[in-house]
């Protein structure tokens, strides 16, 4: 079996195992390796351990019990198999930033970084964008105070985005002192407070606030420090990219998300949503290293 296959096989049977007491060396024998073999094809594969690919799958489903169900958040860890309460809680805030009492009593979800709360696991899809279809290790750079016009939407379904693209280029010409007159694109994406709703805003630079077309938003974005990561090839793919950042990258980073716009730059490298020589870069709003994150 090949080796992405078998690691394939791995997260399959440990989605199925969850709640159960699973370990290493039982998956190893599923798949048909040696534990130490495993262990190496399987961090080569999905760059984490064993140990912390179940721990976060945990962790985002511990996050769907503590928001749509009654179980008490001891009930929880006992569920997935944290040691005590004290444990779940130190994993769960290094993961989300924000403690399980505090996600669970929360209405305003700008203070969560909701892109690790995608339930879904790895498949042999998404294992290979993460291997071809991101810059591994993005470039840390702060960036100064940014204008921005644009027309915004609430939903991010990918027909209503091409829409709303489409729309906003036939009237971008509309948008007075416009900083790059011809290539350069943002996509602006904030969550807008109300549960799980996120705004997604097509737009361009400015140098400064002028008369807003009609049907369009003026947004401002402070001087801030992103961690800049370039995803490469199509765009129905991006989502494999932030599952990487926010999954892998970010709780490894040592630097908490900050509770502030991400965005998406375009420029002459983008050769359109469907080209897989497309590349672009995304850009996500972090604080300085924590030294709680050192610790752990």
């Amino acid at each position: 079996m090949k080796y992405m296959e078998s690691v394939t096989k791995a997260i399959a049977y440990i989605e199925g195992h969850l709640s159960d007491e699973i370990t290493a060396d039982e998956i190893a024998k599923w798949v048909g390796y040696s534990p130490y073999h495993f262990h190496r094809i399987f961090q080569s594969v999905t760059r984490n351990s064993v140990s912390e690919y179940i721990r976060k799958r945990r962790l985002t489903h511990a996050a769907y019990d503590l928001f749509y169900s009654n179980l008490r958040i001891v009930e929880i860890a006992i569920k997935y198999h944290f040691a005590s309460q004290e444990a779940f809680t130190r994993a769960f805030q290094q993961m989300f930033s924000i403690t399980p009492g505090q996600f669970r009593k929360q209405t305003d979800m700008k203070d969560t970084p909701f892109r690790a709360m995608e339930k879904k696991a790895l498949d042999e899809v998404r294992l290979r964008q993460l291997h071809n279809g991101a810059a591994l290790d993005p470039v840390i750079i702060t960036k100064r105070r940014l204008q921005l016009v644009g027309m915004e939407i609430r939903r991010l379904h990918s027909h209503v985005i091409g829409k709303l693209w489409d729309s906003f280029r036939q009237h971008v010409s509309a948008i007075d002192r416009r900083r790059d007159p011809e290539s350069i694109y943002y996509a602006l994406i904030e969550l807008t407070g109300d549960k799980w709703e996120v705004s997604y805003t097509a737009c361009v630079e400015v140098v400064e606030e002028g008369k807003l077309p009609e049907g369009m938003v003026y947004k401002v974005l402070p001087s801030t420090t992103y961690a800049v990561f370039s995803h490469k090839g199509a765009v129905a793919r991006i989502q494999d990219t932030f599952e990487y950042i926010y999954s892998s990258w970010l709780p490894k980073s040592g630097r908490k998300r900050l509770n502030q716009p991400e965005f998406a730059r375009y420029d002459h490298r983008y050769l359109g949503p469907s080209n897989e020589d497309s590349e672009f870069d995304i850009y996500i709003p972090i604080g300085p290293k924590s030294s709680y994150f050192a610790e752990e």
